[in-house]
């Protein structure tokens, strides 16, 4: 029922006849043991599947559509090729609860079932979407049971500059958030996000946009304080047509908040200019 192996073990032909298996971790394939990922198909009582692949093979996502009962599904990729997205064929199934999709640009648009009533149980998700708009963040921050989440996003290689808002009452549950490759400004609104304790933002930061957002000493307010069990802040800004002194100012304000936030959290800023 239960298989645990490590990297360097080489799995034989044949493992799609354990057919009692529900928990497999971590297959490796490369290019002598693919055939293996059609064997995987017979697996239909898998519960838990981590998988790390060479490359992608478009038999997996087929061996996927077979195991309706996952309920944590973890695939790293060896090789990244950002511009596919594998994986927007796939409907994942209703009660998966833990989904991690490493080191590719698996989805062209946030999924149609990334939805409340479609995945209710849903409690980690890690993906990386090329094109995300404020509606698409509303929805997830709808799913009732998310507690970890790391979110990719190109939207400034699509040409979507603006900025993006939590809103209130949205992620109810969320303790850890990672959003990747955001264009600035992402601003949390009173109510968003009540139960986190972790942020980390990797963001672009445009000063043309971002003029005229903010507290009124210039600073830009990214609605920190409206974080209330905020203990750790990591934020990265790359800041592109800023000059050395706007991303310092840019930088002194998001110190000013972390510093001024009553949990007086751990705070790592960093600013870039390109």
């Amino acid at each position: 029922m239960c298989l645990d192996i490590d990297e360097t073990t080489r799995v034989p032909n044949g493992i799609g006849n354990l057919t009692c298996l529900e928990q497999l971790s971590w297959l490796c394939i490369d290019g002598s043991t693919i055939n293996i990922i059609e064997e995987l198909g017979q697996l239909t009582e898998l519960r838990q599947l981590r998988i790390q692949l060479d490359e992608w093979n478009d038999k997996l996502l087929e061996c996927l559509r077979k195991l309706q009962k996952i309920q944590e599904l973890d695939i790293c990729i060896g090789y990244v090729v950002r511009n596919i997205c594998v994986l927007d064929a796939w409907v994942a199934p209703r009660h998966l609860r833990f989904l991690d999709a490493k080191n590719i640009c698996w989805f062209s648009t946030l999924p149609a079932w990334v939805n409340p009533s479609f995945v209710p149980v849903l409690t980690c998700l890690r993906i990386a979407v090329r094109e995300l708009h404020q509606v698409d963040l509303d929805i997830l921050g709808r799913l009732p049971a998310l507690r970890r989440l790391w979110l990719e996003v190109d939207n400034k290689k699509l040409g979507i500059l603006q900025g993006l808002i939590v809103s209130p009452g949205s992620f109810p549950c969320l303790e850890f958030c990672y959003f990747f490759k955001f264009v600035w400004p992402v601003v949390f609104q009173k109510g968003a996000m009540p139960r986190l304790r972790e942020l980390w933002l990797e963001s672009l930061f445009y000063v043309r946009e971002a003029r005229g957002i903010g507290s009124s000493d210039g600073g830009l307010d990214l609605g920190l304080g409206n974080l209330p069990s905020l203990q750790h802040f990591v934020a990265y800004l790359r800041c592109e047509g800023a000059s050395k002194e706007e991303a310092e100012q840019a930088k002194a304000a998001l110190t000013r908040a972390a510093e001024m936030h009553p949990n007086h959290p751990r705070h790592i800023i960093r600013i870039y200019v390109y």
